[in-house]
């Protein structure tokens, strides 16, 4: 990937959280495949950048919006300016996101807002706005990032597990609702090779006392593919989700972990 195919010839794409990791490598797959990709992220000078470089890329196929998608009115302002820019919103990708680690005794109200104002506020924000976008066009696609640990509970992150949770269940509810005109699915990454990943080392380092290469090779362990996923991973699944290859599917939670979870 990317494997010379274009399924999004003629497709308009938004992805949040895109100027970097997971939401890089989507908007740069789907700029492979012949969309044009707006990047939106509350990092305006990282967002630009990105934009640019895929691009450059990929024939002048990316652009970038600020969008703080914990903000009502953030969101609102940052989809008129893609419809003004793209003219239609055909697949909506939540990848927007965040995550902080503590034991739940010690956990702050500010810890327990930031994750679920991220990662299920803003999951519903977008969502929201771009429902009736999609019904006025005849029809569209959502993938939401969620994870693994909306499936599973892990210590260290209550307040993370219950907000990917939250995530999962919000958009089969939503995929119900508007079937069989808008598609919703999730997909759910493992541990993912990102700078993200790299802070967790640092945090459970710091919390702990345990070297990070020994927690590197315990989370590894793990993984019964012994290896951890990288981004371009997840933004396969995010496309074949929005692709008509996937269209009898709706409602899924769609596992990328190397097998650590499998339900």
């Amino acid at each position: 990937m990317p494997d010379g195919r274009h399924r999004f010839n003629g497709s308009n794409v938004l992805v949040t959280g895109a100027a970097q990791g997971i939401g890089r490598a989507i908007a740069a797959a789907f700029a492979s495949e012949g969309a044009r990709v707006m990047l939106a992220d509350i990092n305006k000078d990282k967002v630009d950048e990105t934009a640019r470089e895929i691009s450059a890329q990929f024939d002048g196929s990316a652009y970038s919006v600020l969008c703080d998608v914990t903000s009502e009115e953030s969101v609102q302002s940052a989809f008129r300016q893609t419809l003004d820019q793209l003219g239609t919103i055909d697949v909506l990708a939540n990848n927007a996101g965040t995550i902080t680690m503590r034991k739940t005794q010690d956990l702050t109200v500010e810890d327990w807002d930031l994750n679920m104002n991220v990662n299920a506020k803003g999951t519903f924000l977008c969502t929201r706005e771009a429902i009736p976008i999609m019904l006025s066009q005849g029809g569209g696609v959502i993938v939401n990032t969620a994870s693994q640990a909306g499936k599973r509970g892990y210590p260290l992150f209550s307040h993370y597990c219950a907000s990917k949770a939250a995530v999962i269940n919000f958009s089969k509810a939503v995929a119900i609702e508007y079937a069989p005109d808008i598609r919703v699915n999730c997909v759910c990454p493992g541990i993912v090779n990102t700078d993200m990943m790299e802070r967790e080392y640092a945090w459970e380092n710091e919390m702990t006392g345990e070297p990070k290469e020994s927690i590197k090779e315990r989370w590894m362990a793990g993984i019964p593919m012994g290896r951890f996923q990288e981004p371009e991973n997840v933004a396969a699944l995010v496309l074949f989700l929005a692709s008509e290859d996937a269209s009898e599917m709706t409602g899924q939670a769609v596992n990328v972990t190397g097998g650590m979870v499998m339900d």
